[in-house]
């Protein structure tokens, strides 16, 4: 391929190069495989938005919060169709603007007015600056994330343009055009900027990961059209510690396979030095009588570990267990020292301090009490290619984006919650047990971490929609229960308040004790946000209360007693009275307001039963009298007492209690030591703000006050269990075990000198 680049960045392309790429025909097949490969991605991207949406709205701190996400939730849904339509044309635009030689796809047109003097000072709109950081933000990692394709894009589309530079924004099917195509659509929708930041953060981890596919049969596709067929791309030299190999110009697809790792962001753990630092102090502490033994060379380390990781494959078939951390190494050394023959070999000092760190991040896994046992040895299995990984390859250690590193974090996280009970069909251990089967029968060579990580996520999102369909009923259950339980509480203190200082006829005690309380239960649990509907049946009580009181001062009249036996007659056909009862209850308590009011000439008030309040609501066991289901309710002192009251105390575990967030664990001790139960925090009731505890099923196992969480936490009852990821446990907890041997070293030394 002949072509000059001048110095104004326009590439010259030759007469046979332009005659070879055709723009007219390229350009329209590479949209059609860049739609292809996003649209599975974008309807994904809906279909999980729903549920997503749905997860931070039960979390919100608020009925505000709260009501935003449902209603976000509802306009996504009525334009899921449209949004998707317009992101297509948004991108088919770009297309279409790129073939003109336009690359500004997305510059909004000026006001008529802004020709104005001072519309220049205008201040931007903070929504639209908050999204433009955003959107900015998503670009500027997208870039790195996929630097290594976008560098082979750049040069390729240069060449379908015309030789002329292009930024990575102004190429059509870059990650700038993805994103703002997509933000572009939120126009169309009626939500709250903070949902729209949501959404983008949403878009962002959900889509982006699976551009790398597409991206691949786009460039690969432009290769076999001779658009920069060989094209090389550069990765800055390396040199391990144990390697000599130096990594320069790589072909494309070779660079991929060789460098996995540079497609991600680095994050670097800083443990890893300081744990570096203590193992070379190590080395430098003690003289050694070996020194001037040979090596033993790579491929014999290589094929040793091979021997090791088809002997566990074998453990693992069989199901038996595992060799230990240290009895690994010894395997290792015992093996290679016995293919060394008569020749005195040692391992390389660098290699040795990888061997023992694997085996102290093994160590570590097997006595980590958040993993239940089962899932420990499981995992305890890849030990040996993580070590012939770590071998090959120190990023595992290094950076926390690490694909092998995230794949050990991903399988432990979902495992916390993990039970043999939980999961009596076995799809949960058997997955994790065919992931490791999968790593131990694949070479270092072939392993694919990332595409392991994406299968078992994939598997584990479908686990967990059932269950969080469950776990939801479970929620929906407990908050309607606790809205009975204090609309009941409500109603029984109005009543006792009303009630307490008057004797009533027996009828209307009857009336208020059990028709009367079924409505004003109901209307609390109808109208708990309109308390100014709730008001005229609590003004009933006082009304019928007063007609119904004997020698007052003050008698009530017929208009009044009608007018409270029209309100009853309502309020008993709202719990469900026929109209004949209604009718017959109506009439007598007419007749007898009546003649308790002195209206009725041919009886009297001391013709009927009275009742005193101290009576009304006396719950006697040996008496066959029955109650109404209130009384008992007022009377029942252990209601909504499940758990001995216990102690407000606030001190560190308290503090625990209340930091605890839907999602977290904790495990219960039962009354054998070996008996737990593991149950995550699924919901806080806006009411009684109990915390609800769901098995990994999302069934109910228990609700808690923070009170008496705190009180199982002070009392080593139950045990939070940690959310961090088992590689940055692993590795803090290692750089301090490290750093606390080698202060003990050198104080011994200095010990020993004086």
């Amino acid at each position: 391929m002949k072509e000059k680049k001048s110095q104004d960045n326009i590439l010259k392309i030759t007469p046979e190069l332009k005659e070879r790429i055709n723009q007219g025909r390229i350009l329209p097949h590479v949209h059609k495989l860049f739609l292809k490969g996003l649209k599975p991605a974008i309807q994904d991207y809906y279909n999980n938005l729903d549920d997503s949406l749905f997860d931070i709205a039960e979390k919100a701190d608020s009925n505000e919060l709260q009501t935003e996400y449902f209603a976000a939730m509802r306009e996504v849904r009525k334009k899921k169709e449209l949004m998707v339509r317009k992101f297509s044309e948004n991108i088919q635009n770009a297309f279409k603007q790129f073939k003109k030689g336009d690359y500004d796809y997305f510059i909004k047109p000026q006001p008529k007015d802004s020709d104005d003097s001072f519309s220049h000072l205008a201040l931007v709109d903070e929504h639209e600056l908050n999204q433009k950081l955003a959107v900015t933000n998503m670009i500027e990692k997208s870039n790195t994330y996929l630097h290594q394709q976008l560098f082979a894009f750049q040069k390729r589309f240069t060449l379908l343009a015309g030789g002329s530079e292009l930024e990575y924004a102004q190429i059509p099917a870059s990650p700038s055009v993805i994103i703002q195509s997509f933000a572009n659509t939120f126009s169309h929708l009626e939500i709250t900027p903070n949902v729209e930041l949501i959404m983008l953060k949403l878009f962002e981890r959900n889509l982006l990961p699976n551009l790398n596919l597409t991206y691949d049969d786009i460039n690969n596709y432009l290769r076999e059209e001779g658009v920069y067929p060989s094209l090389k791309y550069k990765v800055a030299s390396r040199r391990s510690a144990n390697n000599s190999m130096t990594s320069s110009s790589l072909p494309e697809n070779e660079a991929k396979q060789s460098v996995p790792e540079q497609v991600l962001p680095h994050y670097e753990d800083e443990n890893f030095q300081v744990i570096a630092n203590a193992l070379n102090k190590r080395h430098s502490g003690s003289p050694n009588p070996h020194h001037n033994w040979p090596i033993f060379e790579a491929a014999l380390i290589s094929n040793m570990l091979n021997v090791l990781q088809n002997q566990e494959l074998q453990n693992l078939n069989t199901r038996q267990d595992s060799m230990t951390p240290t009895e690994i190494k010894d395997q290792l050394l015992s093996q290679l020292r016995s293919k060394a023959e008569q020749e005195q070999k040692q391992v390389n000092k660098q290699d040795e301090d990888i061997i023992d760190l694997v085996g102290m991040l093994f160590q570590f896994l097997v006595d980590d009490r958040n993993l239940p046992h089962r899932i420990q040895a499981v995992l305890a299995k890849l030990q040996i290619p993580y070590l012939h990984f770590a071998l090959k390859d120190r990023k595992l250690f290094t950076n926390k984006n690490n694909q092998a590193r995230k794949l050990l974090d991903t399988l432990a996280q979902a495992s916390v919650g993990w039970t043999k009970e939980g999961d009596n069909k076995g799809n949960f251990i058997n997955k994790v047990e065919q992931v490791v089967q999968q790593v131990l029968e694949t070479s270092y060579e072939n392993l694919d971490f990332a595409a392991l990580v994406e299968d078992f996520e994939q598997f584990h999102q479908k686990h967990t929609k059932r269950v969080n369909i469950i776990e939801k009923r479970t929620s929906e259950k407990a908050l309607g229960q606790e809205r009975i339980q204090k609309a009941k509480e409500n109603t029984a203190e109005i009543l006792q308040a009303k009630m307490k200082n008057y004797s009533l006829p027996k009828t209307v005690t009857d009336i208020l004790l059990t028709p009367w309380a079924n409505v004003l239960t109901l209307a609390y649990l109808r109208h708990a946000d309109e308390p100014e509907k709730i008001d005229e049946y609590v003004n009933f009580i006082n009304k019928l209360i007063y007609v119904s009181v004997k020698n007052k001062k003050n008698q009530a009249t017929k208009a009044q007693i009608s007018h409270v036996i029209h309100q009853l007659s309502n309020g008993l056909r709202l719990v469900a009275f026929d109209e004949h009862s209604i009718k017959q209850q109506s009439k007598e308590l007419y007749q007898q307001l009546l003649s308790i009011n002195g209206i009725d000439p041919n009886s009297s008030a001391e013709d009927h039963e009275f009742i005193l309040p101290q009576e009304a609501f006396k719950v006697d066991e040996s008496s066959d009298e029955d109650k109404p289901e209130i009384v008992h309710f007022i009377a029942d002192k252990k209601i909504n007492r499940l758990e001995p009251e216990v102690e407000h105390i606030e001190d560190v575990f308290y503090q625990e209690a209340t930091k605890m967030t839907p999602g977290d664990w904790i495990e219960y001790v039962a009354d054998k030591e070996e008996d737990v139960i593991r149950a995550k925090l699924s919901w806080i009731s806006p009411i009684s703000q109990k915390l609800l505890f769901v098995n990994a099923r999302g069934v109910k196992v228990t609700d808690k006050s923070l009170d008496e969480l705190a009180y199982d936490l002070r009392h080593k009852i139950a045990v939070i269990l940690q959310q961090i990821p088992i590689f940055d446990r692993a590795m803090t907890a290692i750089a301090k075990q490290v750093t606390e041997e080698t202060q003990k070293n050198e104080t011994t030394k200095v010990t020993s000198s004086s």
